[in-house]
């Protein structure tokens, strides 16, 4: 364990209790200057807990923590941004309705002049902090922050940090909506702050193989404590780092699967030249079979969601007819599209998929009671629903009476599942399975959709993760620009084929 005379920032024997939930126990942690050390564990397990405590968000019950070797106390973020301490967190801090330049000088009355805002000089300081960077031709500084893509919001986040000089930036699941692409991006800053500035970085996360990219030390948490502690990432292997985090070994996270078993199999769903209002789908077109796993990938952006919008019926198509088993559906409407056997996993389970404020019960049984002919909800029914996905897909939960907001990410995802697996959906469209869940609930969902497809439904996967459409997909149509740039077959599939097509187009099948 690092004491406070070989760190930057240090924990000993921080414990922090919410409620009867006993979040950290006695744990430790020391970030060096100038390294990248990664903060891992399962949803749950106290990682971003410890993060917000050096941020001055949380208040630790008790131990102690030091910054530049001596004791300190963090009232608030201020009180820590003062310090030197930064935190980067899921949920950006940034007002949308100002531009890239404004954004980076909030709460600097350097640039005011009494009540006046001295443009100029903002925008001369705002181009001078995107160019140490090389950032100009990716961030507009006069662009509204509305306008921007996630990846761009944070590394406009990480750019606030730098400007206030800070000596420690901590980066709370950074990647957790970013492409392959936009990863790297992310990582080659991350990278020359390290070098140029000596910054250290505290990167929160579970996605071993981007640590294993650019971490030089891990600590892995498992129900608020310790299990590694500081060790050199390049003395460990995915395996180590697998069960620090989950207490046993993985070894088939994709499970085990046939691959092309289904190509003979009948047509159950067919989207034909389907285009969208806001020029994002171009004339996209796709056929699936029963019992398939198909991938939809491509960087963020790439219409990929929009294009599932459409079919669905959730957004209104332009052009195009969406077929299932052969028959058009005329009056393209979700409802519609549920009764046709088409059920829909949203990306956003947060806003798009979950009440959060609601009962697990009542949650899973929003897609039944949505329809029905009765508006009365049938509460005996909907906790039988419950307890019947609880066991089905291994829910772990108080009571069925608790509000969906009480369960860790892997959970309400498997709640998102269950609404849909009680209508026996013949189709499921499934947008980012995984994102922002830990590896032991990835494990579990990613079972369930290769059970559901032994049963035969068919599943569309979107998903901005390489390795998993690898691993799980038996075919894998990536888009570009709103359109279908190449379909690549389970036999054919590289990462490397995938980024080609979704960065430069041209079907690889013609290779």
């Amino acid at each position: 364990m690092g004491s406070q005379k070989d760190g930057i920032l240090v924990a000993e024997n921080i414990s922090k209790r919410f409620g009867g939930t006993q979040a950290l126990s006695g744990v430790s942690f020391c970030l060096k200057a100038g390294e990248v050390h990664a903060l891992m564990g399962e949803n749950g397990a106290g990682k971003s807990t410890l993060g917000k405590i050096f941020a001055g968000i949380h208040q630790p019950d008790g131990g102690d923590l030091f910054f530049e070797n001596e004791k300190m106390t963090v009232e608030n973020p201020k009180a820590a941004k003062s310090k030197g301490i930064s935190i980067v967190l899921q949920e950006f801090n940034l007002l949308p309705d100002l531009s890239v330049a404004e954004n980076l000088i909030i709460g600097n009355e350097e640039y005011y002049n009494g009540f006046l805002l001295n443009k100029r000089k903002m925008y001369s300081h705002a181009k001078e902090l995107l160019g140490l960077f090389d950032l100009g031709a990716n961030l507009d500084i006069y662009e509204k922050v509305k306008n921007l893509s996630i990846a761009q919001m944070q590394v406009l986040e990480i750019l606030k940090a730098v400007d206030a000089d800070s000596k420690v930036i901590i980066l709370d699941e950074p990647t957790a909506a970013l492409s392959p692409n936009e990863v790297e991006q992310l990582f080659v800053i991350v990278r020359q702050l390290k070098a140029e500035k000596n910054i250290g970085f505290i990167i929160v996360s579970h996605k071993i193989e981007e640590i294993f990219e650019i971490a030089d030390r891990v600590t892995v948490f498992r129900d608020g404590k310790e299990i590694l502690n500081g060790a050199n990432i390049k003395d460990l292997t995915e395996n180590d780092l697998v069960k620090s985090m989950v207490g046993r070994e993985i070894k088939n996270l994709y499970g085990s699967r046939t691959f092309g078993a289904c190509k003979e199999n009948e047509v159950v769903l067919e989207a034909e030249h389907i285009s969208d209002f806001n020029g994002r789908v171009k004339d996209v077109s796709l056929k699936l079979r029963k019992g398939e796993i198909v991938g939809l990938t491509g960087v963020v952006g790439a219409g990929r969601t929009e294009f599932v919008r459409c079919i669905f019926g959730i957004d209104k198509k332009k052009t195009g007819r969406v077929l299932i088993h052969g028959k058009e559906i005329k009056n393209l409407t979700v409802k519609n599209a549920i009764l046709a056997g088409v059920g829909f996993v949203p990306e956003d389970r947060k806003y798009d998929g979950l009440i959060l404020d609601e009962s697990i019960s009542d949650n899973i049984s929003l897609v039944l009671q949505s329809i029905q002919k009765s508006v009365i909800i049938n509460k005996r029914k909907s906790v039988d629903n419950a307890a019947k996905m609880k066991e089905e897909l291994n829910i772990k939960m108080g009571s069925h009476h608790d509000n969906c907001d009480s369960l860790s990410g892997g959970n309400q995802q498997k709640v998102l599942l269950g609404k849909w697996m009680l209508m026996n959906p013949q189709i499921l469209i499934i947008d980012e399975p995984t994102r922002g869940i830990d590896i032991s609930s990835k494990s579990e969902i990613y079972a369930i959709l290769n059970r559901l497809s032994d049963e035969g439904v068919t599943v569309l996967m979107v998903s901005s993760e390489q390795p998993e459409v690898i691993g799980m997909c038996d075919r894998i149509l990536v888009m570009r620009d709103g359109q279908l740039a190449g379909e690549l077959d389970h036999t054919e599939v590289s990462e490397q084929r995938i980024t080609k097509l979704a960065t430069i187009g041209g079907n690889e099948n013609e290779k």
